[in-house]
């Protein structure tokens, strides 16, 4: 029955065994079916001395009995994540249903091994098949991309050379691809780690525990349950974090625990300020803050995804806000770079990766580099979904120098014929275009500006009622400006009834990568506009007294 070892293609090759099981299991557990089997065979197939424990299941008399024993022979730590998994109760339901048999034996054909798949090759098979299964996921959950975790690994590890060692956490670690890239990645320098992280859906926990196991790592290092609500990991810090938390995540769930915390101020991680509960990406940036390693013991590098709400969402009084103002105030924000649309699946959002360093040189605390990499990328040779762009590693090579430097950046490209850039260069912003270099466009790629420039006041002028409420109109003005002297100089001597509102005054925090990086279009052909003014100039003539359209009036 089990017969020759088939090749896996995809997600979609496992996702046919739904067809053994409909008739003998609801289909809800179609998907805990699939991911329990297909970490039971690679697990299987990652031992020195691969077993053939779900072979001898299809071929056993009594398969649940005999899948009962071979679960029990297992080490304790990898009885834990069958339990997690529920391969036990998934396997009775099976065998009631007269199919544990068969759905053994097409396990038992896969070929899952390290051979043929990688580490990060299955954590990503995993993760699709979470994604598959999943019929009520969290807002805003998306898979990784493989470029954007190796640019974060390369500049949260800038300052580590080979035989570094350090703790690496992340908080939202799904199945784990982003920890195992990270790690694999830093394998290929010389440098270790070790793993830890958290995970809120059990399933994809387990998994991320299993593939820790695979790796040599402690799977136990990999807590379950809600960071936000409960954190795994309280009271450790780390010196390297990487996350990509789910975006749009609504908290009102935890509203309570997570108030609760904010009241207790510095005691607790969320002190500097609340987001809106409708989207509690910023608490896992608080979250990560909160983990650092303390400067005196060498401080921390952080490298988490966000979209582009972080950046700017919320008035001045808003939580948000106060969550940017103390990052800036505390000089903890290094880079913030702008990656490409359309890299993530299904999603094309605009999405930014934030280093965060707590040990920063004292010169360079009161600045934050912003680096445009929105125009670094290439037509996804392969993907699902949405993602139709991805980055190259010369793509990504090229942002890790522009973060780099100690000085802005300017890059000339040249545009191939579907948008993306045929060939770039980077180059230091006061250094002239090379003479090869002139039929391309240049334009600002980094920027290092002051901390303080992203500071602002809000500023609420009221103007008597007019058969209602009186009317209010808020401001966004410049730090460096007095509210009282800016009121009265550009508002006060052209509406006389206006009233600075003293009271609603507040500071504010917004980050504008528009304000420092244009993206004008192209200009159009002359001809295309000429062509398109005389269609619209004969449709004006049609509609005039005597014209097409009037004698058929």
């Amino acid at each position: 029955m089990a017969g020759a070892a088939r090749p896996l293609f995809s997600a979609a090759a496992i996702w046919r065994v739904a067809d053994l099981l409909r008739g003998g299991v609801a289909p809800a557990e179609y998907g805990p079916v699939i991911l329990a089997f297909t970490m039971l065979r690679r697990l299987e197939l990652s031992r020195a001395r691969p077993a053939r424990g779900l072979d001898a299941v299809a071929r056993a008399a009594d398969p649940l009995a005999c899948l009962d024993r071979l679960i029990g022979r297992l080490p304790a730590s990898v009885r834990d994540i069958t339990a997690q998994l529920e391969v036990m109760p998934l396997a009775r339901h099976l065998a009631r249903a007269g199919m544990l048999g068969t759905v053994a034996a097409h396990f038992a054909a896969l070929d899952l091994s390290p051979a043929r798949y990688g580490t990060e090759a299955m954590a990503r098979l995993f993760e699709e098949l979470v994604h598959h299964f999943a019929t009520s996921q969290r807002t805003g959950a998306h898979f990784t991309p493989p470029e954007v975790t190796d640019l974060m690994v390369d500049l949260v590890f800038a300052p580590d050379g080979p035989g570094a060692h350090h703790a690496l956490y992340d908080p939202a670690a799904g199945t784990g691809a982003l920890l195992g890239r990270a790690a694999d990645r830093l394998l290929a320098r010389g440098v270790t780690a070790d793993l830890f992280g958290q995970e809120i859906s059990p399933r994809a926990c387990a998994l991320c525990r299993a593939d820790m196991l695979l790796r040599g790592h402690a799977p136990g290092h990999v807590a379950s349950g809600d960071t936000l609500a409960h954190d795994g990991h309280a009271g450790r810090r780390f010196a390297r974090m990487l996350s990509n938390p789910p975006f749009g995540l609504d908290w009102r769930h935890i509203r309570d625990a997570i108030q609760a915390e904010h009241a207790t101020g510095d005691a607790g991680r969320f002190a500097p300020g609340l987001p809106r509960v409708s989207d509690g990406s910023m608490l896992f940036m608080l979250h990560l803050v909160a983990h650092m390693r303390g400067r005196r013991a060498g401080g921390a590098r952080i490298g988490v995804v966000t979209h582009g709400a972080a950046l700017s969402g919320g008035g001045a009084e808003s939580g948000e806000s106060a969550i940017r103002r103390y990052l800036v105030e505390h000089g903890l924000i290094d880079t913030i770079i702008a990656l490409p649309t359309d890299l993530f699946v299904n999603t094309g959002i605009a999405t930014y990766v934030w280093i965060l360093d707590n040990n920063r040189p004292a010169a360079w605390r009161d600045r934050v580099r912003l680096v445009d990499a929105t125009g670094l990328w290439q037509r996804a040779t392969s993907g699902s979904g949405e993602k139709r762009r991805e980055m190259t590693q010369a793509h990504v090579a090229a942002v890790v120098q522009a973060c780099m430097a100690d000085t802005a950046m300017d890059i000339i490209q040249r545009a191939g014929p579907d948008g993306a850039p045929a060939s770039w260069q980077v180059l230091a912003h006061d250094i002239p275009t090379p003479d090869d270099a002139t039929d391309g466009r240049r334009a600002a790629f980094s920027r290092i500006l002051p901390g303080r420039e992203f500071l602002y006041h809000g500023l609420t002028v009221t103007r008597p009622a007019r058969d209602g409420a009186p009317a209010r109109t808020t401001f966004r003005v410049g730090i460096e400006h007095d509210p009282q002297a800016w009121f009265s100089r550009m508002v006060q001597p052209y509406d006389p009834e206006a009233r600075l509102d003293a009271a609603r005054t507040a500071m504010g925090c917004a980050i504008s990568f528009a304000r420092y990086f244009s993206h004008d279009a192209a200009p159009r052909p002359l001809a295309e506009i000429e062509a398109e003014l005389r269609r619209s100039m004969a449709r004006l003539v049609a509609l005039m007294p005597g014209g097409d359209e009037g004698k058929r009036a």
